[in-house]
């Protein structure tokens, strides 16, 4: 069974960053909190700040190397199909430039992932987590933060190309 242009976008452009992103997060949290025995949500090691700088630094360090990378991609015929996909609701606020799109795409993880998850885990009372518990969970952050934003950063990179090559 031949794999759609949807399924194969999916995978290459969500899936595998998204792995590869919670794993690096979940072995940095596992490096830096393993032997903690409680981490707190505003004290005790307050998670909370570290899921706040992840929303806005995973993104934005992605933005600096995917940009490039699938711009390059684009000019050698290698960049992903777009075709026939529906576009990210967020782009419009993306900003296609390298430091436009860094701080947009920080402010979006910032405020929307990391943000969300902050309130989410407050309105369950803040909860605690053992430090390999916590190792855990910011993997599946990282996860998250990919699986969303990713989308968002692919479109706006090759937009330009795009555009070319449907005139």
């Amino acid at each position: 069974m031949p794999t759609s242009t949807r399924q194969k976008f999916i995978i290459t452009q969500q899936v595998l960053p998204g792995l590869i992103n919670g794993l690096l997060n979940g072995g940095i949290a596992w490096a830096q909190h393993r032997d903690a025995a409680a981490l707190g949500l505003w004290d005790q090691g307050a998670y909370a700040t570290d899921l706040l700088a992840t929303g806005f630094l995973l993104p934005a360090l992605s933005w600096l190397i995917v940009r490039p990378l699938l711009r390059h991609q684009a000019t050698t015929g290698k960049a992903p199909v777009l075709s026939g996909l529906s576009r990210p609701w967020l782009l419009r606020w993306m900003r296609p430039s390298l430091w436009g799109g860094t701080a947009a795409i920080g402010l979006m993880g910032l405020g929307l992932v990391g943000g969300g998850v902050v309130l989410a885990l407050q309105l369950l009372g803040g909860p605690g987590f053992a430090g390999a518990d916590y190792a855990l969970f910011k993997g599946a952050y990282g996860t998250l933060l990919t699986l969303a934003l990713q989308p968002v950063m692919v479109f706006a990179a090759l937009a330009p190309h795009e555009s070319a090559r449907a005139s």
